[in-house]
């Protein structure tokens, strides 16, 4: 506030008052009254709060990458055709499509996120090891793991000369497995693995 306006406006307003006399109404008081009023307010006046992004300087300012990761090809395929993959892979493979939504639902029942307590992945459980030597770098993502799976159980039926109930066995247990006992391995939830998959599939 400008102390010298105050006083300048106090002057004023007496010399009015002295050449008018107080028998003259007048409203110079009143007028000095709100001046000063409007003066002490706008003095006062709490300053308008820039926003915290307006006040951070540039090197300090958060990006979306520094806030959030990347997004990862897991939620990438959530909205991908599952079925249309399906069907490419078994086109490609020379695998029945039923076959293989068969074994994706004794698998994972369709979860694209699922991991079995042994460390499978995906809509059809690949293990790290064989997803890796099928050349499947995202064990998450719908087509690299149907592909994936697909192309492993082709491998199966080739080996056990189109025998799909051994190429389930090898798939679930493992190849080794089969070949040691000659046929299905003696293990119980192979045996099941086998029986509900050919049930469903036939």
């Amino acid at each position: 506030m400008d102390i010298r306006l105050i006083q300048n406006m106090m002057k004023a307003q007496a010399m009015a008052n002295f050449t008018q006399g107080s028998t003259i109404p007048t409203s110079n008081g009143s007028m000095f009254q709100d001046m000063l009023q409007m003066m002490l307010s706008k003095q006062f006046q709490p300053a308008t709060t820039s926003s915290i992004r307006s006040q951070l300087q540039q090197g300090d300012r958060i990006t979306n990458q520094a806030l959030y990761r990347t997004i990862s090809p897991v939620q990438s395929n959530l909205g991908t055709d599952v079925q249309s993959i399906i069907d490419e892979a078994a086109n490609k493979y020379g695998v029945d499509r039923n076959l293989i939504s068969t074994v994706i639902k004794a698998e994972s029942n369709f979860d694209q996120h699922a991991v079995s307590h042994a460390g499978a992945q995906g809509y059809m459980q690949l293990m790290p090891k064989t997803a890796a030597g099928l050349g499947v770098t995202d064990p998450f993502d719908a087509k690299q793991n149907i592909f994936g799976g697909t192309s492993y159980l082709k491998q199966m039926l080739n080996r056990y000369n189109g025998n799909t109930s051994l190429a389930l066995a090898a798939y679930n247990a493992g190849p080794g497995n089969v070949d040691k006992h000659g046929g299905i391995p003696p293990f119980k939830e192979t045996q099941n693995y086998v029986n509900k998959i050919m049930t469903q599939y036939v």
